[in-house]
């Protein structure tokens, strides 16, 4: 009888080396505009002839790219990241909930789900208007200035804020954005109350966002769905009817998750 064999995931199967290699590309993902080896070294806390090692390596292969003593990210990571987008459910079921959601509000639909102590775009469906307002997919973006960055943290990061924001450090985008884990904490329960979460001009100035999560059939939520809009035409006062759309919108890509 033939059994097959399983290898279980636990450290003892973790080769070290290749550990830090991932950590280097999930750097370079947070950062545009890359960083030298020296950064890296630091930052990651790994010692400068293994980070140069790993980083020849990865530009071997075509997943990091060097400008002069500048690490980015290489073209070998797009074929890859499509790949595992094209594996994600959850996008297919999304993109005509989107459409409907950017033609009933007017304002740019988007899918975000987690990556990481980032939010990933992973689907856009762009205005009706001439004047358009979002970040393309496959952007990362902060989680704690950004409706739908509140929305996954409130429901899968609460218990991590410390961990997340060493030194309670969070970065700041706008007068408007909240630096302190005692405010986010508070920000993130009412994200849980009111069902969505709202981006008040928190990471560009004269843009508003608001998104609210999805689940699957074992209660987790798995992404967030949410417009963004100039605040110019999404006014505070559209805040409450486009809450229900967006809740409703995100409702819909639930049910089809097996909510």
């Amino acid at each position: 009888m033939k059994h097959d064999y399983v290898i279980r995931m636990n450290e003892r199967y973790i080769i070290p080396n290749l550990k830090n290699a991932c950590r280097v590309l999930k750097a370079l993902s947070r950062e545009e505009k890359g960083f030298s080896l020296s950064e890296l070294s630091r930052n990651l806390e790994i010692p400068r002839t293994t980070a140069l090692r790993i980083l020849a390596t990865l530009e071997h292969e075509g997943f990091v790219h060097r400008e002069d003593s500048t690490f980015t990210l290489g073209n070998s990571l797009i074929n890859v990241g499509l790949k595992a987008l094209a594996k994600i459910n959850i996008r297919t079921i999304a993109v005509p909930i989107l459409h409907d959601l950017a033609n009933e509000t007017g304002e740019t639909a988007h899918l975000v789900i987690l990556s990481d102590d980032r939010a990933l775009i992973l689907e856009v469906c762009d205005s009706p208007h001439p004047l358009r307002v979002a970040s393309r997919p496959g952007t990362l973006t902060l989680l704690h200035c950004s409706g739908a960055g509140k929305v996954l943290m409130a429901h899968c990061l609460s218990n991590r804020l410390n961990e997340i924001f060493k030194d309670g450090k969070m970065e700041k985008q706008t007068s408007k954005t909240i630096t302190s884990i005692a405010a986010l904490k508070n920000e993130l329960e009412k994200v849980r109350t009111q069902g969505y979460g709202l981006d008040d001009e928190e990471y560009f100035e004269g843009i508003r966002c608001l998104a609210a999560p999805t689940w699957n059939n074992r209660h987790e939520v798995v992404a967030a769905i949410g417009i963004t809009g100039t605040t110019t035409r999404f006014t505070p006062e559209k805040i409450e009817p486009f809450s229900r759309i967006v809740i409703n919108a995100a409702s819909k890509v639930s049910s089809q998750l097996g909510q």
